[in-house]
């Protein structure tokens, strides 16, 4: 499985992809950790709270964690950040390999034999190591959940229900996530043998699991996109090109013409969500919705006035969407200059 991560090519090529890559890397190197702990694994000496396990439990819990959050939040994870997370690990080991360096190694084969030497330096570090790792494990349960929910708040903004695919997906690699943590735990404080041989198997398994959830998201990345990156602006010929598509369609399928027509309802429409609609819009237009959606619809009317002379005022305002002739007349005056009668007059219309 590391090696998939490693050795598969990305489907397209994007450089906010790098963030994925990432990912992708340190979800590779727990999965080499994983190898090398179970080749080894047979050596050693099934006991309470073992700094061998506890060491990769902790190894395994931070790139796991990062890697998912890194998903949903590619800002939050940086290589500072990355390395801050492994320092409450790096301060547990270094006490442990400080400690034997002046006393012998402490085996814990029973929780009674735990009670009964409670009070020596090695045991109360790796009992401390040990409630370390269930620290670093809430904390990073949490920061992905308060993640997770902002990011659907974001993406409920952008997408349909129906095309929540992405969101499924991360949400169950990180359920899976979940169980293995809660597993590795009872690994840990167990000493039965076939209990723990039991556990070690569905751990492997749902390592698998979660290796082929995390190698969709490239195929999903296009969808989820707009959402990871929501809020930064595009610029230049991107967004001139972003924003010729969206105008070319509102025009095409006459949206503007619809009485009652929203910011929302227009979103829903041209596939993206009302903040980089609204945003869009304002930076390439240079005013707010209802101004755009009010120019398209005056200079609508001036061209049926120019091509159907036979319309009457009350018609052009009902055919360009307006309710109330009062709002076509301010409006038609706001973006012409003259009034809808003085506008026909100049036509060389009777009224």
């Amino acid at each position: 499985m590391a090696i998939l991560m490693f050795a598969i090519p990305l489907p397209q090529k994007d450089k906010r992809l790098k963030g994925y890559m990432f990912s992708r890397w340190m979800l590779a190197l727990s999965y080499i950790a994983l190898a090398v702990y179970c080749i080894f694994k047979g050596r050693l000496e099934l006991e309470l709270f073992s700094p061998i396990f506890l060491f990769m439990a902790n190894l395994q819990a931070v790139l796991l964690a990062l890697s998912h959050i890194n998903l949903i939040h590619p800002q939050r994870v940086t290589t500072k950040s990355v390395l801050l997370h492994f320092v409450p690990m790096a301060i547990c080991l270094s006490a442990y390999g400080i400690v034997r360096l002046f006393a012998s190694h402490v085996t814990l084969d029973s929780y009674a034999t735990l009670t009964e030497k409670i009070g020596q330096a090695e045991v109360i570090i790796r009992v401390i190591w040990m409630g370390q790792y269930i620290a670093t494990y809430i904390y990073f349960m949490c920061m992905f959940a308060r993640e997770f929910r902002r990011w659907q708040n974001i993406a409920a903004d952008f997408f349909a229900d129906e095309q929540y695919i992405s969101i499924s997906l991360i949400q169950a690699s990180w359920i899976v996530l979940l169980v293995i943590g809660l597993i590795t735990f009872g690994i840990t404080a167990s000493l039965q043998p076939e209990i723990s041989a039991v556990l070690n198997m569905i751990i492997l398994a749902l390592y698998i699991a979660m290796g082929i959830l995390f190698l969709q998201y490239p195929r999903l990345f296009m969808e989820m996109k707009p959402v990871l990156y929501e809020g930064k602006e595009e610029s230049g010929k991107a967004a001139n090109n972003r924003w010729e598509k969206i105008r070319k369609q509102i025009i095409a399928q006459e949206m503007y013409l619809r009485r009652g027509i929203t910011l929302e309802q227009v979103a829903r429409e041209v596939g993206v969500s009302r903040t980089i609609l609204s945003n869009t819009l304002n930076q390439q237009e240079g005013m707010n919705f209802n101004s755009f959606i009010n120019r398209l619809r005056i200079q609508e009317a001036q061209r049926l006035m120019r091509e159907k002379k036979g319309l009457s005022l009350l018609e052009i305002a009902e055919q360009v969407g307006y309710a109330e002739q009062s709002h076509f007349h301010h409006q038609f005056k706001h973006w012409s200059g003259k009034t809808p009668r003085e506008w026909k007059i100049s036509l060389g219309e009777d009224v």
